[in-house]
């Protein structure tokens, strides 16, 4: 069973903040209001889609993190490869992560598609993909997601193979501090109109990367794997 957590202020708060966030959100000044809709997938069944996205783009420089590769590993090759051939062959388990969500407008300026972090629980094969997110926000053109991750950590039941040898039990990937991860989006969200954003953390690649010694991630490699699409 699937167990996914987000908090929840009241409706009044939500409104309240809906309202700030729109506020602040710069020179936006289309005039209409659509609804920005954020599910999960811990890794998406492949469906034909083209993710709109790119490798992660640099740091908040409000961020004291530094995301660094502490060992060799070429990631390139890593998300141009094709994934296991077949669904026995993918890890099960669970994926947790803590993070803040918004969505950069055409300015620069950040519009918060989240009260602050919320921490969601989604299975590692991609069987459901649970909403995380709904808020109504300016209808207009919108550049990229911002996800600032506090904590991502994989529970690995059965599946992955690292050099021949299984590997079970918990996964960290290696955050100091906070991860901020943006992907590009070419956007646009009319007056009324409802848009789906899925946000594929694809588990089954990074996961790969893992040191079956410390069973930690490098920062890099997941963010580079995290991708958005829209649909």
């Amino acid at each position: 069973m699937i167990r996914w957590y987000r908090r929840t202020p009241s409706a009044q708060l939500l409104s309240t903040l809906a309202v700030l966030g729109l506020a602040g959100c710069g020179n936006l000044t289309a005039g209409g209001f659509g609804e920005a809709i954020v599910v999960m997938s811990g890794d998406a069944p492949d469906d034909g889609a083209s993710p709109q996205t790119s490798n992660a783009q640099s740091a908040s420089p409000q961020s004291s993190s530094v995301v660094s590769s502490p060992r060799p590993f070429d990631s390139a090759a890593l998300v141009s490869s094709p994934g296991p051939s077949s669904h026995d062959d993918s890890p099960e388990g669970e994926v947790e992560a803590e993070f803040s969500l918004f969505l950069v407008a055409g300015d620069g300026d950040l519009v918060p598609l989240t009260n602050g972090d919320i921490r969601v629980r989604v299975d590692l094969e991609g069987v459901e993909e649970p909403q995380i997110a709904s808020r109504s926000v300016t209808a207009t053109t919108y550049t990229g997601l911002r996800m600032v991750f506090t904590e991502i950590e994989a529970e690995v039941d059965a599946g992955l193979i690292i050099g021949g040898e299984p590997v079970t039990g918990p996964i960290d990937v290696e955050i100091d501090i906070v991860l901020p991860v943006t992907k590009p989006l070419d956007l646009e969200i009319g007056d009324g109109e409802r848009v789906e954003i899925l946000i594929d953390l694809n588990a089954e690649r990074w996961l790969l990367a893992v040191d079956p010694v410390t069973k930690t991630v490098d920062a890099q490699v997941f963010a580079e794997l995290v991708s958005v699409v829209v649909r």
